[in-house]
């Protein structure tokens, strides 16, 4: 059933111009390898900030979002709470972000191997870059099946006298659009269209939050939330017991990799290493913490919606026609993931219909253009070109990476068009990426981190995550078949495993040897720092003693503007989590009734962030434009490293006995 005005498409159709237009207008930019792998790593933090957000969002984030929270409610929101304390020392602190930009390089593989030796560095790419495709491959089968239902497109159409599916034209067309997006300028392309595609998506988002505010009464939402069945309340966090893969130890698993697998996946790799110095990386991340709201609002709202239209009786009427067009849906998980955009489809007004699709459409675009981009260049800068052991020019450098960038959107094209989904898309997320997360953050951490950290340990660890997380995704797979019932760990429980014991052997291993790495020279620290990456030091690292300004990572790159938004990050940070504990204190001592938890999401986790999300929205659209246009002006006036590829051209890192008695 077609749901979309001519005036809808025509908004879907503009959005589509305005992007190609904007990708071919950066393609002048690109003239190293250093350009379309790093954007010259001329980046600044607003520009980083508001890119990576959306190229993180996606459209199968997004629909991952309404599946999660449709069964799970606020509990997400309350966890992610618990996450203030530590996510605030993460990023004030510059965990993994600031020293692996000071290593200056454009991969991770890079830096295994200045860390770890050569082959380490193919080793370790190989499986991320299989673990990040596997992970990809679903990406463009959920895009597709959304477009499909949302704006009712037939399932077939006729082309020349044959019948041709919709589904795989939609895949064909919208990869096409996705590779032309990163043909076009690589990394500089990405980042400027993600730019773009971030302040298009936060204005519509707003939008909807105001529609949904004004056609359902927040006080009506929360009625039809609390109609849960005990154990599966999406309102008492701690009554969620029964909420099938979403559940505490889901949050808790999720906050634990938070940390020790920071920057670990690599998905957006490329924006880990493109900005202008070890400082603005850092600020990106702290800003992080804000460009989230408008985003994740909307987001919670619209399946909470979807909820009340499913389940409350006022709503028989619309709930009917849902469950009508979603029993033309022969897969299960297709299908669970289709409630919410088909509930939205009943209550979405012409213009705001097209507008919410070109947002879908900037979600995908924003995320396969940077995925394809990753896991393009993984391949040839990690695992092609150390096993070649021959440097190239530029020019055949850059053909290689189209070619690789091609291969990876071949592969998902038939892996979306072939494979059957059997879980929750997070769940699924949870299993293929732990194949490599789970023993990538011992290596990264231990490399970064310490001098004693040894290539043994780090086989060792990444082995043994990716052997036990590969024996999991088996069971999970087949387990039904052999023995008639559910595999009794869940992707994310699987993962959890898998980090423990490559932590366990990584250490266990390294400090058996006994052996010392030059740290301060991978960081460029001391006599071997970089000038550019220290401007506001004189081009040169500065010691300083320990103080609390030293411990939560404030030192002499930080100006007046960037202490205010650590002060008011700190103080946000703390005050939520603050909130956070009162409840969880109050919820097992004299208890919180259904009312009492409706209150405190009705004021905290909604009336609050909606006030907060205009503000932040328009604060980092205005850096960002800033950003924007000097990085324009610094890309037109730089002198091109070409030699800046991505080689490790000098492996001297370690420090013998001699050295340090000397």
């Amino acid at each position: 059933m077609e749901t979309m005005h001519w005036i809808d498409w025509m908004v879907v159709a503009i959005v589509t111009v305005f992007f190609v237009v904007l990708a071919y207008s950066t393609k002048k930019y690109t003239q190293s390898t250093s350009d379309f792998l790093a954007a010259n790593r001329l980046a600044g933090r607003y520009l980083l900030t508001m890119a990576d957000g959306v190229a993180g969002l996606g459209a199968v984030s997004i629909i991952a979002r309404f599946q999660m929270v449709y069964k799970a409610g606020f509990a997400p929101n309350w966890w992610d709470q618990l996450q203030a304390p530590i996510m605030l020392l993460v990023m004030l602190t510059g965990w993994v972000v600031y020293r692996y930009r000071e290593t200056r390089a454009m991969t991770l593989g890079q830096f295994f191997e200045i860390r770890y030796g050569r082959k380490f560095r193919s080793y370790a790419a190989t499986i991320c870059w299989i673990s990040g495709i596997i992970n990809f491959g679903i990406f463009p089968a959920v895009g597709a099946n959304f477009f499909i239902h949302y704006t009712g497109l037939p399932n077939y159409y006729s082309l020349l006298g044959l019948t041709v599916p919709t589904y795989h034209t939609l895949l064909i067309v919208l990869l096409g659009l996705s590779l032309y997006f990163t043909f076009s300028g690589g990394q500089i392309a990405v980042l400027v269209t993600d730019f773009f595609q971030s302040f298009f998506v936060n204005i519509v988002l707003a939008a909807i939050l105001i529609l949904i505010l004004v056609k359902f009464p927040l006080d009506h939402i929360f009625d039809g939330l609390k109609i849960a069945e005990a154990g599966k309340s999406l309102l008492d966090p701690f009554d969620t017991a029964n909420v099938e893969g979403f559940n505490v130890w889901y949050f808790l698993i999720g906050l634990f990799a938070l940390v020790i697998n920071r920057n670990a996946w690599q998905g957006s790799q490329a924006y880990q290493v493109s900005a202008r110095t070890p400082h603005e990386q850092k600020m990106a991340g702290v800003l992080g913490q804000f460009r989230g709201f408008t985003l994740l609002w909307a987001l919670t709202l619209l399946p909470l919606v979807a909820y009340l239209i499913m389940h409350h009786p006022d709503y028989t009427d619309w709930a009917s026609q849902v469950n009508a067009q979603l029993a033309t849906i022969a897969d299960e998980q297709v299908r669970d993931q289709m409630i919410t955009p088909i509930t939205m489809t009943l209550w979405m007004p012409v213009g705001l219909m097209g507008a919410f699709a070109a947002v879908m459409f900037a979600a995908f675009i924003s995320t396969h253009d940077t995925y394809l981009h990753s896991w393009g260049s993984i391949f040839v800068q990690d695992v092609y070109l150390p096993l070649r052991g021959k440097e190239i020019d530029t020019k055949q450098h850059l053909r290689l990476l189209r070619f690789s960038i091609f291969g990876v959107a071949a592969f998902i094209f038939l892996f979306s068009s072939f494979y059957r989904q059997t879980q929750d898309i997070l769940l699924f997320f949870a299993l293929t990426g732990a194949f490599w997360l789970g023993g990538a953050g011992v290596v990264i951490v231990g490399g970064l981190y310490t001098t004693w950290g040894t290539t043994r340990g780090a086989f060792a660890g990444l082995t043994s995550g990716t052997v036990l997380a590969t024996a999991g995704m088996i069971c999970e797979h087949w387990w039904e078949d052999w023995y008639g019932e559910d595999f009794f760990l869940t992707g994310q429980e699987v993962y959890f495993f898998a980090m423990c014991i490559a932590w366990t052997l990584y250490v266990l291993l390294s400090l058996s040897e006994k052996r010392v790495f030059n740290v301060d020279k991978m960081l460029h620290r001391g006599e071997y720092a970089v000038a550019s990456d220290h401007a506001a030091t004189g081009g040169h690292t500065v010691k300083e003693g320990w103080s609390w300004r030293s411990a939560l990572g404030v030192n002499a790159d930080f100006s007046r503007g960037d202490k205010l938004i650590y002060g008011f990050t700190v103080v946000k940070s703390l005050g939520l989590f603050a909130l956070w504990l009162g409840m969880t204190i109050a919820a097992f001592t004299i208890g919180i009734s259904i009312e009492g938890w409706t209150t405190y999401h009705y004021w905290v986790n909604t009336v609050f962030f909606i006030v907060l999300t205009l503000g932040v929205m328009v604060w980092l659209s205005i850096g960002g434009m800033r950003d924007l246009a000097r990085l324009f002006h610094d890309l037109r006036e730089a002198k091109r490293d070409f030699s800046d590829d991505g080689t490790v051209r000098d492996h001297d890192y370690d420090v013998t006995a001699a050295d340090q008695g000397s």
